[in-house]
């Protein structure tokens, strides 16, 4: 467990990497267009893409977890992603608020995703943890299955954040280290 100071220290530094991934959207915007464009995506669709949106703060107590019912309290990580912005669109990284994810864990394709990822992806999240100890943290492709997942490993313990895209796996220790990694700067 992580002492009192310490987790303070990480919250002020995960605040500082949301405001320095909220801030440098312009660039990572001015990157993809270049590149789809380059890759041939007409500009106005490229454009469409491009898009931040950020909602209104709204209060969250919980986190559902992928187990009907089952919540989880919110870590001091979480309780700081929710005090600095509600639904949060970065492209094609989907920040949502419980009850979007909630609908999206109880869809019919999400399901099949993770029965797929339980019964094909050995030491996947999925495979190793039960659905009262997974939570849905973020969407980038619903079709194709890029979610970012959180996993309860102890209770009072900091969630680690899995992301899964591409056919690839990507673990942090928790929701500082998954920010980085979103602002390029990988310590994990």
């Amino acid at each position: 467990m992580i002492g009192t100071d310490a987790v303070q220290g990480m919250i002020l530094e995960l605040q500082n990497e949301m405001s320095q991934y909220q801030h440098q959207f312009v660039g990572r915007r001015n990157a993809f267009l270049a590149e789809a464009m380059y890759l041939g995506l007409g500009e106005g669709e490229a454009r469409s893409y491009a898009i931040q949106s950020i909602g209104p703060i709204v209060p969250v107590t919980c986190m559902p977890t992928l187990a009907p019912g089952k919540t989880r309290p919110l870590s001091p990580m979480l309780e700081a992603r929710y005090r600095y912005a509600g639904y949060w669109q970065d492209m094609g990284e989907h920040m949502l608020l419980p009850d979007d994810l909630l609908r999206i864990s109880s869809t019919e394709r999400f399901r099949s995703w993770i029965s797929d990822m339980r019964n094909y992806w050995v030491e996947s999240a999925p495979y190793r943890f039960g659905d009262d100890r997974l939570s849905l943290l973020s969407v980038a492709n619903e079709e194709e299955g890029h979610f970012s997942m959180l996993v309860w490993k102890e209770p009072g313990e900091e969630p680690e954040v899995w992301t899964y895209a591409s056919q690839h796996e990507y673990r942090f220790s928790h929701l500082l280290h998954w920010f980085k990694w979103l602002n390029g700067r990988s310590e994990e």
